[in-house]
């Protein structure tokens, strides 16, 4: 088993305490003269702004050109100044007595007042005063906005002047009444009293109120472009103000003048109607005897509520004898009741069983009679016939009869005395029950009748009470509002007094404003210099965000500082007059391509570069040169083919014998580079083909240069490239070549990349400047670093002519070398030689 040879010697104390990195490299390429630090150097902040300069430069020119453009399209203002004196109000002498104390000066008032010279309320009034709410045309051309200015250039005022000088449509409602310090009221259309809030919104801004030092004077400065308005706005807003001010001192008496007739009149309208309401009340109450009312309805009161509680008494008497008679009743005990017994009904009851049983005992008697005189006729008919003739017969039947009937009878007295006698009972008590009850029954209904006259007669005292009370209640209101409007009426003369001799006299105007005659702005020139100034800060700090923003790599400080990996190469961009050229390929076609420059241009800027490249690489590990080498890069299209294919052509220029290896199963353009054909090819060899004499083909005009395609595509690139078959061919080629060049696909897209790497010396990564995601790129580092794979460094592809680096490190240098030689005597080796084969030819 042959030895690894990716295997580095294990670093000693000294260099693992000194080492920084997370691979310690045996060569620091040329490119970093600087070590990995965080903080950024000034020529970094420059390059900052170097780089995108021109979008500095041009915010900072449309700012100020329009900036610029605005300001020359402002109107010139003017300024008009109104001279005035405020002083402290003066202590007013309201009797001889007084004493006239001068307090001074009161920084609070004058204060006060300057801040009151800018109320917009006031100069609302002096544009209604001075009739400007009715010019719609008053700043038609003014503080118009940078948009607005815009769109005047190019479309027309005069449909918009014909509309605002058009009258506004009225109606009912849409009127507003404002009342000025004249007391006058002025109508306004909402069209008006929006256009005067406007304009005074605009001359509050030019308003300037400045005092003068250690005098009582204030000057009242207003600023416009009209010079006119100016003047009439400095003269009007200082007497406004000051009839405001005498409006102010009177405004407390005055509203308390208002606020006492207002009340004078709602207490001459109360009165009134609680007269009339007293008058109906009186009418419509009819309460008798008005004076003496409550002593009447008090009398028939205790009146009625004596025989209700007579009758009340009366009723619980009879009803607790109901109920006891009720009770007795129940256990069998209304014998024993007197109230019972010594009824009416009961002795009643009584009387008729009497009478009943002496009828019956009267009926016996005459049936006894009839027997004896039946008796004596049947002892006669004996005496002459026997008991068997029918006479007899007859007679003894009737005799028998009248027994039986007299038996009946005495049995019925019987019963009826036994029957009788508990019935009497039983009807005599319940009879008794029925009479109390009847008369319980009649209390009730008197007691009803009672309580219901009492409750009728209390409601209408009531009411004729609460009429009285009401009555009384309305007589003393009146009597009260009275006296309340004598006081106000006294009231409202003392503050009629107050007013007529409280009007101020410690505001003047001293100085009237003059129409100016000269501009005071604006300052256009400061406004230009200052909109430049800011401008180009606000583009420098722009510049500085996008490139915060910014998470590709730029640099090589870029590679250096967030991946800690070295800079190989820095691979210039091949700009368009350089593409034209380049060589034309065999079949005649001059394709702009920088795969094969090392090859065809091998005086180019790239092709240097590359060398550079040949040179980091082998002095890249210690002992000896890698052998195998993996180009990878994080995302598609950065350039990796084209440095994996010029890596080794140059390493073949060299001397030595490099294969390279189209390992990018997914999408391989090495073949089309070197215009071979793909049909065979690495695909073919891992799937079981064995013969490496048709794998391996020869690059055009460089021998030591063979190429290894990638053969048909497969649908599974990355078992193919971890199987025992791509570990084998690697090693047969490292007995072969001295180099072996493999180009894989994107590392983060696809895990072939992280296969490969395990297989080979150690990783070149190629990033795109401009492109290259930092944590993309770092993302595959760490991925490397996990499976135990090694980095070499950086290729930076794509570096700009106008990029820092591009001149730092002279590629514009070298190109304009190779092409402006001093001594145009000495020919080209290629001409050289193509003149010595003419010549052969020719001999």
């Amino acid at each position: 088993m042959e030895k690894n040879e990716r295997l580095l010697p294990m670093p000693t104390a000294k260099e693992v305490q000194l080492s920084t990195h997370e691979y310690p490299a045996a060569y620091s390429p040329i490119y970093e003269e600087e070590g990995f630090n965080e903080q950024r150097s000034l020529r970094e902040y420059f390059n900052v702004i170097y780089k995108r300069l021109p979008l500095i430069l041009a915010l900072a020119i449309l700012v100020t050109s329009v900036v610029a453009f605005y300001m020359y399209r402002q109107p010139s203002m003017y300024e008009a100044r109104t001279e005035m004196i405020i002083e402290p109000p003066k202590p007013k002498v309201t009797s001889k007595d007084a004493i006239n104390i001068n307090f001074g000066n009161d920084a609070n008032y004058t204060n006060t007042q300057l801040r009151l010279l800018q109320n917009p309320d006031l100069m609302r009034e002096v544009m209604i005063r001075l009739n400007l709410h009715r010019d719609p045309n008053l700043f038609a051309n003014q503080n118009k906005g940078v948009m607005t200015t815009l769109k005047s250039l190019f479309s027309s005022e005069k449909a918009k002047t014909e509309r605002e000088t058009s009258l506004p449509v009225l109606t009912e409602n849409n009127e507003t009444t404002i009342t000025s310090t004249t007391t006058e009221k002025i109508i306004l259309t909402p069209e008006e009293f929006d256009r005067a809030n406007g304009y005074a919104g605009i001359f509050l801004g030019g308003l300037r109120i400045e005092p003068v030092e250690r005098t009582n004077l204030v000057n009242v400065s207003v600023q416009s472009t009209n010079p006119d308005l100016a003047a009439k706005v400095a003269d009007m807003t200082a007497k406004m103000f000051i009839d405001k001010d005498a409006e102010r001192a009177i405004s407390g008496a005055k509203q308390q003048y208002d606020e006492l007739s207002k009340s004078i009149d709602e207490l001459k309208n109360t009165i009134a109607s609680q007269e009339i309401e007293l008058i109906n009340l009186l009418n419509s109450a009819n309460l008798p005897l008005q004076d003496k009312g409550g002593e009447f309805r008090n009398t028939a009161l205790q009146s009625l509520n004596s025989q209700y509680q007579d009758a009340y008494n009366e009723r619980l008497k009879v009803e607790a004898s109901y109920n006891t008679a009720v009770a007795a009743n129940a256990r069998g005990e209304g014998a024993s009741i007197p109230q019972l017994t010594e009824s009416k009904i009961y002795i009643d009851t009584v009387r008729l069983n009497t009478e009943r049983k002496a009828k019956l005992q009267d009926e016996i008697r005459g049936i006894d009679k009839q027997i004896q005189d039946k008796e004596i006729t049947l002892a006669g008919l004996r005496t002459k016939y026997t008991d068997e003739f029918p006479q007899v017969q007859a007679i003894i039947g009737e005799i028998e009869k009248l027994k039986l009937a007299r038996t009946e009878t005495e049995q019925k007295v019987t019963e009826m005395i036994d029957r009788d006698q508990k019935k009497l009972e039983k009807e005599a008590i319940n009879g008794a029950l029925v009479g109390l009850k009847s008369q319980l029954d009649s209390l009730v209904k008197r007691e009803i009748q009672l309580l219901t006259a009492f409750n009728k007669a209390e409601g209408k005292a009531n009411i004729e009470g609460q009429a009285e009370t009401k009555l009384t209640t309305m007589k003393r209101e009146i009597e009260t509002n009275r006296g309340l409007l004598d006081t106000y009426t006294q009231r409202q003369k003392e503050q009629e007094l107050a007013i007529s001799g409280n009007r101020p006299d410690n505001l003047k105007i001293t100085t009237s404003a003059i129409k100016p005659t000269e501009p005071i702005g604006p300052q256009r020139t400061r406004n230009i210099i200052v909109a430049f100034l800011v401008s180009l800060a606000a583009g420098i700090g722009l510049a500085f965000l996008l490139d915060y923003l910014d998470d590709s790599i730029r640099t090589s400080d870029d590679i250096g500082r967030h991946l800690g990996l070295p800079t190989l190469a820095l691979i210039p961009h091949q700009v368009p007059t350089e593409k034209r050229k380049l060589l034309a390929g065999k079949n005649g076609s001059a394709a702009p391509t920088t795969a094969l420059i090392a090859l065809e241009d091998t005086r180019s800027a790239m092709a240097e570069a590359y060398r550079h490249l040949r040179t980091s690489l082998l002095f890249s590990s210690a002992g000896k040169p890698p052998q195998t080498i993996l180009v990878t890069s994080s995302q598609p299209s950065e350039g990796k083919t084209t440095t994996a294919i010029n890596t080794a052509i140059t390493l073949a220029q060299s001397g030595a014998e490099v294969i390279i290896i189209d390992c990018d199963l997914r999408r391989p353009r090495l073949h089309s580079h070197f215009d071979l054909e793909n049909t065979a090819g690495l695909t073919n060899y891992l799937s079981g083909e064995k013969n490496t004499d048709l794998l391996m083909k020869q690059c055009p005009g460089l021998p030591k240069l063979k190429i290894i395609t990638s053969g048909p595509i497969p649908p599974n690139p990355a078992e193919l490239l971890s199987s025992q078959e791509m570990k084998n061919l690697l090693q047969f080629l490292k007995g072969n070549f001295r180099h072996v060049i493999i180009d894989s696909p994107p590392a983060i897209s696809f895990t072939d990349a992280a296969i490969l790497s395990t297989l080979v010396d150690g990783v070149v990564l190629v990033a795109m400047a401009g492109k290259s995601s930092i944590h993309l790129m770092r993302r595959f580092k760490q991925r490397l670093a996990n499976i135990g794979a090694r980095i070499y460094g950086v290729v930076l592809n794509g570096i700009k002519s106008d990029s820092v680096e591009y001149g730092y490190y002279g590629y514009g240098y070298t190109y304009n070398y190779y092409n402006s030689p001093d001594d145009d005597s000495t020919p080209l080796m290629e001409e050289a030689e193509t003149a010595a084969s003419i010549h052969t030819t020719k001999g």
